[in-house]
């Protein structure tokens, strides 16, 4: 029902019932993954406003979203974290105020937490050494598995998980001049399946005979042959569909965990006892495990430190030179020093 002209939406309209337009609003006009973002900023602001009695979207106000602020900075997260969630939040605020739900400026009066370079950049990466840990483990226990093999899959590719989401078996291909396994990335929006940066996220790139054959080997096995609704054959699927990134996240936590991998735990805990090993669906918790982004980000130092040529890796993993320098180069200095001493005698 159209309400009438008369009436304030301000005063009643909740906090909850407005970020559930915004987020309406929001979806199909923004990223799927930009939409994901807007989660739990947010969800964690509404939650604030409502334990401390705000009823109404338009009582908002400065010493509230300062108060917020704070709260946020004062959980132990990182400050990249807190600044990110500030600046989230100013959207859907932004958002309110476009719909006349709370004063004009009322965004612009949210303090953005300050950070320093380092703060800017993730410092969480996956070590070579570690990697071939989980993959030793998961090919004994797990071989042919949509976990083993996604996993090895974005190791040895250095992909984002949306890539290897995006891929359908069509996808595996050979290289004619040489005969060499390929695996060619499509930006295929219209069919649910984006790239990061659409059409310049397409590449066709080159993978090893050992992992074409361990992709051979799921798809002829352990792979749940599922059709999408495209007539497209997934790569990485569940019992229904296509794989989503909440499922190889969930998968990615739980076989990432120490114990898991290596039959101790780095924190001191007893395995027995401790819920993070025995309980799955507290896997996310453990704070020792890692999650995707940091498989990408510790394949692309791999890359860099068996030798890749950075103007060649970062059009095989879809990033400019500049922002992997930054972002991705994960190398201490001195694995960097040795990787300049293998060519000193090439000066």
């Amino acid at each position: 029902m159209k309400p009438s002209s008369d009436r304030d939406p301000s005063q009643e309209l909740t906090p909850r019932a407005a970020r559930r337009q915004f987020l309406n609003a929001k979806r199909g006009n923004v990223k799927d993954s930009t939409h994901r973002a807007y989660k739990f900023p947010t969800k964690h602001f509404v939650q604030y406003c409502e334990n401390n009695g705000v009823e109404r979207i338009g009582d908002i106000n400065n010493y509230l979203l300062e108060s917020w602020v704070q709260k946020r900075e004062n959980e132990n997260v990182k400050p990249i974290t807190a600044k990110q969630t500030a600046k989230l939040n100013r959207v859907f605020i932004k958002w309110c105020e476009n719909s006349g739900l709370v004063e004009p400026g009322t965004a612009d009066r949210i303090r953005i937490p300050e950070t320093d370079e380092r703060d800017e950049v993730s410092q969480e990466t996956v070590r070579r050494d570690q990697a071939q840990q989980v993959l030793n483990t998961l090919s004994t226990y797990e071989y042919g598995t949509r976990k083993h093999v996604a996993f090895r899959f974005m190791w040895d590719v250095g992909c984002r998980a949306s890539g290897a989401i995006a891929l359908d078996i069509d996808d595996l291909g050979t290289n004619p001049k040489n005969g060499k396994p390929t695996v060619q990335f499509r930006d295929r929006k219209q069919q649910g399946t984006p790239l990061k940066n659409g059409k310049k996220s397409e590449r066709t790139i080159m993978i090893s005979e050992d992992l074409r054959n361990l992709l051979q080997d799921y798809i002829d096995g352990r792979r749940d042959r599922v059709t999408d609704e495209y007539g497209r054959r997934p790569l990485f699927t569940t019992p229904t569909r296509r794989v989503s990134r909440q499922h190889l996240y969930k998968d990615t936590v739980a076989f990432s965990r120490p114990c898991v991998y290596t039959g101790f735990c780095p924190d001191g805990r007893e395995i027995d006892g401790c819920e993070f090993a025995q309980k799955k669906k507290k896997a996310m918790s453990c704070p020792e495990n890692f999650s995707l982004h940091p498989i990408r980000r510790g394949s692309i130092t791999d890359h860099i430190n068996r030798g890749w040529p950075k103007e060649e890796l970062s059009e095989r993993v879809d990033v400019s030179v500049d922002v992997l320098e930054k972002h991705y180069d994960a190398r201490t200095e001195q694995d960097a020093l040795e990787r300049r001493e293998e060519f000193r005698d090439l000066v």
